[in-house]
């Protein structure tokens, strides 16, 4: 057995939302958060549960003190982001963590019994390229942790 790791601290928080407009001017009148960064995330490799799983979403960033707050909107109605939506509503959906031994991870909890629910890699304009996958385990609550990597 792998001797045991630690997660760095989050790097981002994700609530996933309905209307991705109306919730950013909320936050932006109400909580004074912003600005925000919007943009249409489309990548170019995707996988749920290790089968290719086109997505498409719409996401808002801003920065909140040292996290990321991440604001998702599915578009593709066949996304995880999608079925949380249909299960449990608008909330936070998952907490990511900047990691710079991705691969090391991904063995990691492989050994630990955790799953990979769905991965993605693609090429961020001005961040570089960029993997990510969201563990499963049953064990946290209801939500995610997300492994991020930006080389």
């Amino acid at each position: 057995m792998k001797e045991k790791m630690s997660l760095p601290p989050p790097f981002q928080i994700g609530i996933v939302v309905k209307n991705l407009s109306a919730t950013i001017d909320y936050y932006t009148m109400i909580y004074g958060l912003g600005p925000f960064q919007v943009m249409h995330f489309k990548p170019t490799q995707h996988w749920v549960n290790n089968k290719p799983h086109p997505i498409e979403l719409k996401v808002g960033k801003c920065q909140w003190g040292e996290i990321a707050l991440e604001l998702i909107e599915p578009v593709s109605e066949n996304s995880p982001h999608q079925w949380f939506l249909d299960k449990k509503g608008e909330g936070m959906h998952h907490f990511g963590f900047l990691v710079e031994n991705y691969d090391e991870w991904l063995d990691y909890f492989n050994d630990q019994g955790i799953d990979v629910l769905m991965n993605a890699e693609t090429d961020v304009e001005g961040l570089g390229h960029v993997r990510a996958a969201y563990m499963l385990s049953d064990q946290t609550g209801g939500v995610l942790f997300e492994l991020i990597e930006i080389t």
